[in-house]
This record gives structure tokens, C-alpha cells and sequence, in this order.
């Protein structure tokens, strides 16, 4: 566990300034959609979750396929940016870190028309020594859902 007094306070300072930089090269990622960088910000395995449930995940080429289709589908419905507002960490542990993360992405489907959506995404990282990777994150909104109320994508057929 974390402890208290000065070591502690220095540790804290060390996880968050690592939390930072992990987050910082995660908004470069959403924004550049770049397959390496994504896939060095997870575990070799992880867990992710959403209102309809989990999902278990391999940081594999299938991965980094999914990051490329994501791209271009993200292009195809005026995808501008992705930019982490806020981030609210919690160590857990001398390991593990709960960060809550606020983010904002901007679409612009029609030209002059930009859409903004903010959501949080609740991460639990875990920093062997190299350095923190996601381990299981939870996305508290339904990414398909939201982008359809707001007319990016059509609804199912």
C-alpha cells in the first residue's frame, strides 16, 4: 500500500507524474490513431468495459488492425480530436492506479458544425517498473449510442 510521510508524498509525485505522461501519449494516440503507440500504452492482455458488459482483449495485429479501421472510420464521420480534460488518480497500491479520465472529442460532420462529447473513461493501470499499461478500463458511456443520438452514424438496421 501506499503509505504516509515524506517518501510516500515523493512516490505519490513520482506515480503522478508517470500518470501524466501515460495520458498525454494516450490523447497523441487517440489523435493520431497510431497502431504502435496505442499498442504500447495496454497489457499484453486487458479487460475493457461499457454499459453492455466487458470484453476481454489481446494487445495483438488484430489490435493494431482495429486501431487502423478505427481511424478510417473515424475520418468518414468528421473526426477532429481527442483531448483528456482531466485526470483523477488514485494509487492503489505500489502497482496499480485508478485514474478517472475526463475527455472531450470533437467531430465535424458538416462543416462549421463541429459536435463536442465529453465522457469519462475509469482506467486501472499497472506499472511493473517500465512504466504504467492498461490493465481494464470502463467507459461509463455507450460510445455507439451517443455518436447515433447525435446523428454521426445511422441507427441499426
Amino acid at each position: 500500500m501506499v503509505g504516509s510521510g515524506p517518501q510516500a508524498a515523493m512516490q505519490k509525485r513520482g506515480t503522478m507524474e508517470k500518470i501524466q505522461a501515460y495520458f498525454a501519449r494516450y490523447e497523441e494516440g487517440a489523435n493520431t490513431f497510431d497502431p504502435e503507440l496505442m499498442g504500447s500504452l495496454y497489457m499484453s492482455e486487458f479487460l475493457a468495459g461499457d454499459p453492455n458488459g466487458v470484453s476481454c482483449g489481446r494487445n495483438d495485429e488484430k489490435l493494431r488492425a482495429s486501431i487502423v479501421q478505427r481511424k478510417a472510420f473515424f475520418e468518414q464521420i468528421g473526426f477532429r480530436r481527442a483531448q483528456v480534460l482531466g485526470v483523477d488518480a488514485t494509487p492503489l497500491d505500489d502497482k496499480y492506479t485508478m485514474a478517472k479520465v475526463h475527455w472531450q472529442m470533437t467531430f465535424e460532420k458538416e462543416p462549421g458544425h463541429p459536435l463536442d462529447f465529453r465522457f469519462f473513461i475509469t482506467y486501472f493501470l499497472f506499472d511493473a517498473g517500465a512504466g504504467p499499461k492498461a490493465a481494464f478500463w470502463i467507459s461509463h458511456e455507450d460510445e455507439q449510442k451517443v455518436m447515433r443520438a447525435a446523428g454521426l452514424i445511422p441507427e441499426p438496421n
